[in-house]
């Protein structure tokens, strides 16, 4: 699914890295509280996984398209700059669902909160290319990947039962250096809480930076975009608690 924040990009990277911890481990347990568009948990094998947002639009969408694909049929063929702008700003008149397809799919860079709207857009060839038609039909595809995933909405520090351990929890949390979400985040709250549950859990976390008590065990240079402007240089990280790495 077109998220913004993606990791379907460097996803073959970090997959297999994040597999080794789960197949080593005894419980087969991973759990995202990041799920986002779910670009690297339906790449992963476990004998359970655990899709997690705070976002109830988000999850609401991967619940329903996961239990009823043909809704996603039922979606228009077209959304106008009127049609999202009305689902933008009148939400009471859509369901959550509805809400989430049109936000997620015909937004700029898929970029709900605080984005614009880019169904369409003309390419530097003078065509004009359908952003929604392909984010729609890209998400169909990923429909069979994401069955046998348990969807939450909560807040990821309302996630429970961390503390009784061997779990694999793999975050993507929103970057300290990128793009703003919907809700204010708390990184030094967020580092806290890896410390936490890193004692009994391999937790690791994608960012491009970290506190110095975390250790970086995989990079890779990559062009994004943020907020609207040309593509910048960054270095994906992977992060993991120091001291952690060799205990589980």
């Amino acid at each position: 699914m077109k998220y913004v924040g993606s990791k379907a990009k460097i996803s073959k990277y970090i997959v297999p890295i994040i597999q080794e911890y789960i197949d080593k481990s005894e419980k087969k347990i991973y759990i995202e509280p990041f799920i986002g568009g779910a670009n690297v948990i339906d790449k992963i094998s476990a004998k359970t996984k655990i899709g997690n947002d705070i976002d109830s639009m988000l999850i609401n969408l991967h619940i329903k398209a996961v239990e009823d694909p043909n809704s996603l049929n039922e979606l228009p063929k077209f959304v106008s700059k009127e049609l999202y702008d009305d689902v933008k700003y009148n939400k009471d008149k859509y369901e959550e669902f509805y809400q989430g397809c049109i936000m997620f799919f015909a937004s700029y860079n898929a970029r709900p909160y605080g984005g614009n709207y880019g169904a369409f857009a003309k390419t530097k060839y003078g065509k004009i290319r359908n952003y929604y038609e392909e984010a729609l039909k890209n998400y169909k595809k990923q429909i069979p990947k994401l069955k046998d995933i348990i969807f939450t909405n909560r807040d990821y520090k309302d996630i429970q039962g961390l503390e009784s351990g061997g779990f694999i929890i793999y975050c993507d949390p929103p970057y300290s250096e990128g793009i703003k979400y919907k809700n204010k985040f708390d990184h030094n709250e967020f580092w806290d809480w890896c410390r936490k549950h890193s004692k009994n859990n391999v937790v690791l976390i994608s960012e491009y930076n970290a506190p110095d008590d975390f250790e970086c065990i995989w990079s890779m240079p990559v062009k994004i975009h943020m907020n609207n402007r040309n593509k910048l240089d960054k270095i994906e990280k992977l992060f993991i608690y120091k001291g952690e790495k060799n205990d589980r």
